[in-house]
């Protein structure tokens, strides 16, 4: 298989120098390419350090010579960063938000229209996950190797929850990817099923705990917390992946979680912002980022989604810790519309009462209702939940990458996820403590607590008051499309946004789309893979 080659190549080439267990201390360098081979490239200890600090790295960088460079041939440096990418499809394809730029893939992504041709973003995620499975397999096969001083369990332990969490990704989008480890390796690997590849990353995931560190001890690097959040999220969708509900499992995953000592940042806004790795306050809520340092690790990974977020002609108007705006993405007026307005005042004077709802209005209407081509104008708000500034009001190290950690696990999360698989019958959780858990978000959001919700609110609507409240909690971090299948709404012509199914409207489609084709690059290239059904090639 070309690409699983091709893919293992750059893996022994693409290794980088990180001196430092923080992505915001580090030191990048390429290593000669001309003199590296597998044998070469593991040698002492601290070059097993730079093998696992760059299976880290995918998530954030394109590649190691700043935000023009990518590890991977063909792929665009700066629209497949795998968070990027990621964040697009998981967000760009629901009724959180739109784009308008006029990149070709755009419309596809908008309108949920996308067949089995390129699409950048379809492909970032795929490659890249894939690229961290080839990056992790290799680690694997050298790591035994390694030098006594070098803590052989743990290292091996944090590569397998990196490989674990790509092949989730490529679970969750892609339903059934390759699947090849370092005990299996084939040209042309062959698919699992899709509830077998969860139970290969239930395993993988229960296996390496142990070897895990302990939770709250290295920000950034996998631990214990960062495997039973990544569970707890599999588990709350295990019905859609499985067809076997596993909301019992998901409590037992969020209990160990808020028995570890994390809690809930005093200030909502803080933990989207410059200084989030760094503020204590913030740090006590995030459980595993994607890190970010504008100065150290330059790609348009955060930046993408910060930049992208802002007019050209107004992200000075309010600060953000940025030099320019490209006019991107917007939120639809089904996210909006989550949030209490003040009554008695037009929702166009952006009067929310929750504090979550962080957006700008100015000059826009709500409603996106022309065709979403072009860059946005008037149409739209703007989401400034991002930001490259401090929780001090300082601009961020850089003024075109940004500072910002994504928080990709945090707590607020947790609690969201126990509630919902307490009130969809789990067994081993509390229903008075889920309320709690509810209002716990919804005081920090409201600033009081004049809207607290019961038990009753838990169950009602078919449990849409959770969905809803996880749409105010978690807009733009990536999880709405996980959740709207969840709930059986992504394809469904029962809940409608702008431009679903490429009508500005907003029409249901078939379910095919609940998952992605798999590309034709690599179809093409292995003839042990299948489509996923629905799509033709």
């Amino acid at each position: 298989m070309k690409k699983i080659n091709t893919i293992f190549t750059s893996a022994i080439i693409g290794l980088a120098v990180f001196t430092s267990s923080c992505v915001n201390d580090l030191n990048v360098q390429p290593l000669d390419p001309t003199q590296i081979t597998a044998s070469k490239a593991y040698t002492d200890s601290l070059s097993y350090a730079e093998g696992l600090n760059k299976i880290y790295s995918v998530w954030a960088l394109s590649g190691q010579d700043g935000a023009g460079a990518s590890d991977i041939s063909g792929l665009d440096p700066g629209n497949t960063v795998l968070l990027r990418s990621w964040w697009t499809l998981q967000e760009q394809t629901t009724d959180e938000c739109k784009n308008a730029w006029p990149d070709s893939w755009c419309a596809e992504i908008n309108g949920q229209t996308w067949g089995t041709e390129k699409v950048e973003p379809i492909e970032g995620v795929y490659q890249r996950c894939m690229f961290i499975v080839a990056l992790t397999n290799e680690f694997l096969r050298n790591i035994s190797n390694a030098p006594s001083n070098v803590n052989i369990p743990k290292y091996k332990a944090e590569a397998r929850f990196n490989r674990a969490l790509a092949y989730y990704v490529l679970m969750d989008m892609f339903g059934r990817p390759p699947f090849i480890t370092e005990n299996n390796y084939s040209s042309q690997p062959s698919q699992l099923s899709r509830t077998d590849l969860f139970k290969w990353i239930e395993s993988e995931l229960t296996a390496i705990r142990p070897d895990l560190p302990k939770p709250r001890t290295t920000y950034g690097r996998a631990d214990q917390a960062a495997d039973d959040a990544l569970l707890a999220r599999m588990y709350l969708n295990a019905k859609v992946y499985t067809g076997t509900e596993r909301y019992t499992d998901c409590i037992s995953a969020c209990k160990r979680i808020i028995n570890d000592g994390y809690s809930l940042a005093t200030n909502y806004a803080d933990l989207f912002k410059a200084d989030n790795g760094e503020n204590a306050d913030t740090r006590k809520e995030i459980i595993y980022p994607i890190m970010f340092d504008g100065n150290k690790t330059q790609s348009y990974g955060m930046a993408a989604i910060i930049l992208g977020s802002r007019s050209a002609s107004d992200y000075s108007v309010v600060p953000s810790g940025i030099n320019s705006g490209w006019d991107g993405f917007r939120s639809t007026q089904n996210l909006i519309n989550l949030f209490d307005f003040k009554s008695g005042v037009d929702k166009a004077n952006n009067t929310i009462l929750d504090k979550r709802g962080i957006f700008y209005s100015k000059g826009r209407n709500l409603n996106i209702t022309t065709s979403v081509k072009g860059t946005f104008t008037t149409e739209g708000w703007s989401v400034y939940k991002w930001t490259n500034i401090t929780s001090k009001g300082a601009n961020g190290s850089n003024l075109a990458f940004p500072d910002t950690d994504f928080p990709l696990f945090r707590l607020g999360d947790v609690y969201l996820m126990y509630a919902e698989a307490v009130a969809r019958g789990g067994q081993g959780g509390d229903i008075n403590t889920a309320v709690r858990y509810i209002n716990m978000l919804r005081e920090r959001g409201y600033g009081d607590k004049g809207h607290d919700i019961d038990a009753a609110w838990l169950t009602a609507n078919n449990f849409r008051n959770i969905l809803n409240e996880r749409g105010r909690e978690l807009y733009w971090e990536g999880v709405r499309r996980t959740d709207l299948i969840r709930f059986g709404l992504f394809t469904s012509s029962s809940y409608v946004w702008p431009d679903k199914g490429g009508v500005i409207t907003g029409v249901g489609i078939d379910n095919k789309y609940d998952l992605f084709p798999i590309p034709q690059t690599d179809l093409s290239v292995n003839g042990n893979l299948s489509q996923n059904e629905g799509y033709t090639n």
